[in-house]
């Protein structure tokens, strides 16, 4: 794979070397900040907003919520604020943070199975926008605090769906439902979906806005091709728009679809089965525009009748995936013969400062970074690991020039479920957090250090 089929288009790109990160070169920033390094393109955040944008206008009316989760740096937030994004926050922590951040709670969308007491508390007392609510027992704590609060709440009742017709063309989509999705929702086709609408109906400070379901990303357990993402969302979309066509002919309005995220930025994702090099690719993308084209054609199928619905997006991976990379330096190059050829490049970083790569299949394109003079691909299988004594393969089975103790690699593609899911494995500092404004850059977020990790410690004695 090239250079040129990896990097956003925020990032230059000189023969198979990355130079620079907007208008600020890789050497600059690593010479001021240190590796490893995550650096945000705040001009990246901004190109994917619009685009999305840009594309939904054919679905009038729409918002478009960020979703902390993929990446809660507040310069993000910032960002994404700053054109025009509601918040999308799944835990009572997130939305503190966005409360921090200056984010009105107007301006804010709860998500969250099970939520707590005091998850509810805060948000109530925030004036939420809504309330995606998981379930029946949900509803109930959510009526006693507004009861106490004398404040009317909005609520969308996020549904579980059949998925019969997705399933009867791609039955690998059930490891999704079953691993990641199994826990969300009231059941439509129980009629746990309907007995919590009820109970909201029937609440004195509970007001039924809408209904909410997410697709999430294909590419995580389904067998992963585009138009299988496209079909994905586009029946989740129907069956939803269906299930509130069912609501209107009782009588009971639907005024708002959100539909989730389960879109990825970038031309084209990276997927392998950590542990199994063998299955490593590039797959193409979807496009916004055909992501919204998905979801309209879904709504459309499935929706009777006039007033048209606001259409909610809770995008963070498309928002901020392709925006974040991880410059790391390497430390050691090691060669072996057994049982096959290979060659160990093991860098600064590890995988456990970013332990989604463990646990889906989604990768991280490598490349030199920095100037260099030799950019010639190598026939040595490469592995790319870090430092740590657990299983901490970054990149498996790929090509790269040859590099030695001292150059630069980057990983692409950081900004979704990456610093994130970051831990302290081997008391390894997390990395510093810098953005990048066109010639400018700042710290965001400063690197750990060794008085970070054991600051939480209390002497027993």
């Amino acid at each position: 794979m090239s250079v040129a089929e990896m990097v956003s288009n925020r990032i230059a790109a000189d023969g198979l070397a990355v130079t620079a990160i907007e208008n600020v070169k890789v050497t600059d920033l690593v010479a001021e900040y240190g590796t490893p390094l995550w650096v945000i393109s705040s001009n990246q955040i901004r190109d994917n907003f619009s685009e999305l944008a840009e594309a939904a206008q054919t679905l009038q009316p729409f918002e478009i919520a960020y979703s902390i989760k993929a990446n809660n740096n507040r310069s993000v937030l910032e960002t994404m604020r700053a054109c025009g994004a509601l918040v999308d926050c799944s835990s009572e922590w997130e939305l503190k943070i966005a409360l921090a951040a200056g984010v009105p709670g107007s301006a804010i969308i709860l998500n969250g199975n099970g939520k707590s007491e005091s998850y509810l508390q805060v948000a109530v007392d925030a004036g939420v926008r809504q309330i995606n609510v998981d379930s029946l027992k949900e509803v109930q704590r959510l009526e006693d605090l507004a009861q106490q609060a004398d404040r009317e709440v909005d609520c969308v009742v996020r549904v579980k769906l059949s998925y019969r017709e997705l399933l009867a063309v791609d039955p690998s989509y059930e490891r999704t439902l079953r691993v990641a999705e199994a826990k969300f929702g009231s059941s439509i086709v129980n009629g746990d979906a309907d007995r919590t609408i009820d109970a909201i109906a029937q609440s004195e400070r509970l007001n039924f806005r809408g209904l909410s379901h997410h697709a999430g990303f294909a590419g995580y357990r389904a067998n992963y091709t585009p138009d299988n993402q496209l079909l994905h969302v586009r029946e989740c979309a129907r069956e939803m728009a269906a299930y509130a066509t069912v609501l209107r002919g009782r009588g009971t309005e639907v005024e708002r679809l959100d539909v989730g995220g389960g879109l990825r930025s970038g031309r084209n994702v990276l997927l392998s089965t950590p542990g199994d090099g063998a299955d490593v690719a590039l797959h193409p993308l979807p496009t916004a525009e055909d992501y919204i084209k998905a979801i309209a054609a879904g709504i459309t199928a499935g929706w009777a009748g006039d007033n048209r619905p606001l259409v909610q997006f809770e995008t963070g991976g498309f928002q901020v995936a392709n925006a974040v990379s991880l410059i790391t330096t390497v430390q050691d190059v090691k060669e072996t013969e057994h049982p096959t050829p290979r060659r160990f490049i093991t860098v600064d970083s590890a995988m456990t400062m970013f332990t989604s790569r463990g646990s889906s299949r989604v990768g991280y394109p490598v490349a030199v970074a920095g100037d260099r003079a030799d950019d010639r691909y190598e026939s040595v299988p490469v592995e790319v690991v870090g430092p740590t004594c657990a299983y901490d393969s970054i990149a498996e089975d790929i090509l790269l020039p040859r590099v030695e103790p001292g150059d630069l690699l980057m990983l692409m593609n950081q900004g979704a479920y990456a610093e994130v899911t970051s831990t302290q494995f081997n008391a390894f500092p997390r990395p510093a957090v810098v953005i990048v404004d066109g010639k400018h850059s700042h710290l965001v977020r400063r690197r750990e250090t060794l008085e970070d990790i054991v600051s939480r410690e209390v002497s027993a004695s």
